[in-house]
This record gives structure tokens, sequence and C-alpha cells, in this order.
């Protein structure tokens, strides 16, 4: 029984030991916790004491990422730092912060580099005819003066002139990028009408820039096709109208000299005819059952308007004479309006007859191209 009572008795304070080694004394534990939470209040004070960093101004922050692309050289990513500032300054938050000098840095120097660059034409293709391609590429380089701007970091688009599905004459824009040598090339698709137009460049940038900055660069190169009916046959029949607003019945010195132009510009099997009453009645109807009465299937197209005078009067530079023609070219055998314009010619010349014949010139010239490209 003794050895029974002893062990019982060793293993009580053993189990009792081990308890006390394991959690410490009553006493210490409860100590600890008041010494944790002291040793957390005073980390937060010592963080309160201790300034928090100023967090950068928005106009900083945009001034610093705009340096740093003027330093690389990065054109596009300026710009649109630019941008994004003009739209924080014109956007309605609240309580933004005043920008306004560091976006006028920035505006200044994207002025610089637009100043720094310009398009030179390298190349422009001679004029061709409707539904043949060009016999070679538009070209052009964008040239920086003082190297402030790298061209070939940059994309280029061309606008040029086309004629979508339902044959509506519109525009297409691609973008380009330069060749190893910095040349920007274009070859434009076949044209399916007559058209005097411009193919033009521009640095491949939002529009915005180009409403904002005056001084963007950008570069017009001719854009020619002439008709392709230049040997089917044709007819003349422009009214000219004397100074006191009556038409001339007997002849048109218009018209002949319209027909003179347009045989310099390679037309054949062309002349004149008279159709005074259709005409100046503006019965477009009129003039197609007349034209085909007269005509038959001989004559493809008809050219037909008024000329008329504006202005003619005395100064001190001699006799000011200005001409107003509208004119409309039809197409007989099918029976449609190829095209209708409205010129203006003037010259001034010692005398009356000559600034009448000087502007009579020009317009005939004018209208001429106009025939060529438009019909």
């Amino acid at each position: 029984m003794k050895l029974i009572f002893s062990i019982i008795s060793l293993a009580v304070f053993m189990a009792a030991s081990s308890f006390v080694f394991a959690s410490g004394s009553i006493e210490n534990t409860q100590n600890d916790v008041p010494a944790a939470e002291a040793e957390q209040q005073n980390e937060t004070e010592k963080t309160a004491e201790q300034p928090k960093k100023a967090k950068p101004s928005k106009s900083k922050t945009m001034l610093k990422a705009f340096n740093k692309a003027v330093e690389e050289r990065d054109y596009i990513a300026g710009l649109e730092i630019w941008q994004n500032a003009e739209d924080y300054i014109n956007s309605e938050e609240e309580n933004k912060e005043d920008i306004s000098e560091a976006f006028s840095t920035i505006e200044n120097t994207i002025n610089e580099y637009l100043n720094d660059v310009q398009f030179e034409k390298v190349s422009v293709p001679p004029a061709t005819t409707k539904g043949k391609a060009f016999k070679s590429a538009f070209s052009v380089k964008l040239v920086s003066k003082t190297g402030m701007v790298n061209p070939q970091n940059l994309k280029y688009t061309v606008t040029y002139p086309i004629i979508d599905a339902e044959g509506k004459k519109t525009t297409a824009t691609q973008v380009l990028e330069p060749s190893e040598d910095g040349t920007i090339e274009f070859t434009s698709p076949a044209y399916q009408g007559a058209i005097s137009s411009s193919a033009t460049f521009k640095v491949d940038l939002p529009e915005i820039v180009y409403t904002d900055f005056e001084n963007t660069p950008t570069i017009d190169l001719p854009y020619l096709v002439a008709t392709n009916m230049k040997a089917s046959g044709g007819s003349i029949a422009i009214v000219d109208f004397t100074k006191a607003g009556k038409p001339i019945t007997s002849n048109s010195e218009t018209s002949s000299a319209v027909l003179t132009e347009l045989i310099k510009k390679g037309f054949t099997r062309i002349g004149n005819c008279d159709f005074v009453n259709e005409v100046v009645s503006k019965n477009d109807a009129a003039v197609q059952r007349s034209a085909v009465e007269l005509f038959g299937k001989s004559v493809t197209y008809l050219i037909y308007g008024t000329v008329k005078y504006d202005t003619v009067e005395k100064t001190d530079a001699g006799f000011h004479v200005v001409l107003r023609a509208e004119l409309k070219a039809r197409h007989i055998l099918q029976n449609k309006e190829l095209f209708a314009t409205t010129i203006i010619s003037e010259a001034t010349e010692k005398s009356e007859w000559a600034a009448i014949n000087a502007a009579r010139k020009k317009l005939a010239y004018t209208a001429s191209n106009q025939v060529l490209y438009g019909m």
C-alpha cells in the first residue's frame, strides 16, 4: 500500500510541476498583457511622431512624366500627357489642383517640337486615267531641323479619295510606317472615276492635336485622275450673256475658248452646238431630248451652261471684270449628269475688252480642267 501511494503522489507532483513550467505562474501571466499593450502603444506614438511624405501634386507628376518623354524623344507619349493635362483642366472635378503652369510648359515644348519638323515632297506620280493605277508611289519625308524629333520613331497617315460600294465619292485613311531611310510611301489603288484632289500626309496623332496646334505638319500631293472619255465624242453648248443680262444667240465665245483648251488636253471628236433655249431654261430633260434628236448615238457627252457678268467696273487699276459660269456635263447615251460646277473668273486690265477676254480665258482653262478631271 505504501508503495502504491508513493507512486500516485509522485505522479501528481510531476503533473503539477509540468503545468507550472508550461504556463508560468498566475502572477507572471497577468503581468504579460499590460506589457504588450504598452509596447504597442509606444510604437503607435513613434509612428504618429514621424511626418508623412507629401504626395506629389498632379502638376509635378505630369511634368515629370512629360520631361522623361522629351528626354527619350518619345513624341507620342508627350502628346498623350498633354492631352491628359488638357482634359483634366477642362474637367468639372472639384478641388482639382492648379496645373496651369505645368500645362503651359508642356504646351510650349510641344510647339517647339512641331516647329522643328516639316514634310518634304519626294515624288508625285503623273496623272492617271479612270480605272488605271498610278505608275508610281506618292512619297514624302518628315525632316527635323535640329534633330529634336526622330521622324523614324513616328507613324504617319495618308488620306486619299475613293469611290465606295454605293458609288459615292469619299475618302479613306491608311496608317504608314517610314522605310529605313525615313521615306513614307503610299501606293494608291486604282480610282474608279475622274478627280482632281489631294493625297494628304500627316503624322499619326490624335485629331485634337491638329485642332489645337496650328503648326502640326501636313502636306498635300496632287491626286489627279483624268476621264477616260477623251476620244468618246462630245459637244459643247455654253450660252454667253450680255452685260444687260440677255442671252447671245449668234455665237458663244466661251464655248469656243473651252473647246480650244480641251483640244490642247487631248480631247478628240468634239465641237460646238447650239441649244440656246433649252440651256437658258435650265431644263435638263429638254437638253437631253434635243441632244438625242440632233446627235443620235454619235455623241457620248454634252458640256453646257451659261456665262454671265457679275461685275464690270472702272477702277484705278483699269477695268475689273468678274464672270460667273454655271456648267454641267451630261452623258447623253446614259441619260445621266456627270458633274455640275460653278466657276468664278475675274481679271483687271487697262481696257474693258482686255479684262473680259482675260477673264474668259481663265474661265475656259478652269472649265477644261474640270471636264478633264470631273467627267
